[in-house]
């Protein structure tokens, strides 16, 4: 590895959660044909007589995989392996349960490299449904001679398809703009969803604007009408009945006070409010410098089994905010 100089960011031990199910056999699969968090009455009488499990415990893998720069972006593929990155780097490894399902022995197999040029770093990433992994964008690419993460916000994207072991260069959405100069087109770090209908949402980092995909065509339509904020430090979280929901982070819209939610509606293809969040939870600096030191960062929103979702603020003048947001009342 000689002349790789950039320093590892996430050089710890590949750990996993015992209890894990067995292996699947490897398959294509087709969209969800309900909501994601609709009812299944089914689905919820063969819960209801399986045992809770036993206390989750961390355990280090038998085997570890050799990266030069940490793992990072765990990826559960369809037919149960798990892909891992090298942080920042193109070379992408596989994680095989062995025989009996378990992790914790499985061992690891190196996949094919991303297109070359295309090595970024904090990027958006999703299984589709017919079991391709595509990643979009990237905040940092890195140099040719593999010595430096570069500031990009790139429009670039690859879909790896597992069974081919190949990536296949994606071109961004074409009418996706950008900040000007060198950054005319952008993607970035920004956020990502899978909706319902098994239709891949890719969001512009530096803009408001967000494209679907058509996976089989692989051709992007324009959507998210109507959003308040650009969505660059933002996140989305996939609600019980298909909405998405998003908390505005106020990029290049500072306001001291902002307390603003959306939702997208994918039957409208618009954004719309979804009220205060009561509590401010991006990172505002309102108490240490205000605008001049905002970061302007949010933590995860998180869907809980009763629909209601948690989130996580950020704050670097102290502790940050949590708050919860109902999906059943939209409240």
């Amino acid at each position: 590895m000689e002349g790789r100089r950039v320093i590892s960011i996430l050089g710890l031990a590949s750990m996993v959660v015992v209890g894990w199910p067995a292996r699947v056999a490897a398959q294509r699969l087709t969209p969800i044909p309900h909501p994601i968090g609709a009812p299944d009455p089914v689905g919820a009488a063969a819960r209801s007589s399986i045992a809770p499990p036993p206390t989750s415990r961390w355990t280090p893998l038998i085997n570890q995989p050799s990266l030069f720069n940490g793992a990072s972006n765990p990826i559960l593929l369809t037919d149960g392996t798990v892909l891992v990155k090298d942080t920042g780097f193109p070379d992408w490894w596989r994680l095989t349960p062995d025989q009996t399902g378990s992790y914790v022995n499985g061992t690891w197999s190196q996949v094919a490299s991303l297109p070359v040029g295309y090595s970024p770093l904090y990027h958006s990433s999703a299984v589709l449904p017919d079991g391709r992994l595509i990643i979009e964008g990237g905040e940092y690419l890195l140099s040719d001679d593999h010595t430096a993460f570069i500031v990009s916000e790139s429009a670039k994207g690859a879909i790896y398809d597992p069974i081919a072991d190949t990536w296949t260069e994606m071109a961004p959405p074409p009418f996706f703009t950008g900040l000007g100069g060198q950054f005319a087109q952008t993607i970035g770090d920004a956020q990502s969803v899978v909706l319902a209908n098994g239709t891949y949402m890719q969001a512009n980092c530096c803009t408001r604007e967000a494209a679907l995909l058509d996976a089989r065509t692989l051709t992007w339509t324009p959507t998210g009408q109507g959003k308040m904020t650009i969505n660059s430090e933002e996140g989305w979280t996939l609600l019980p009945g298909g909405k998405v929901l998003t908390v505005d982070a106020y990029v290049f819209a500072y306001d001291i006070s902002g307390m603003n939610s959306e939702i997208y509606d994918p039957m409208t293809g618009a954004w719309t409010s979804a009220g205060s969040t009561k509590v401010q939870l991006w990172d505002s600096a309102a108490d240490c410098g205000a605008a001049g030191n905002a970061s302007y960062d949010i933590g995860p929103g998180v869907l809980r089994p009763d629909g209601t979702v948690f989130y996580a603020g950020g704050n670097k003048c102290g502790g940050g905010h949590t708050a919860i947001y109902d999906s059943r009342t939209g409240r």
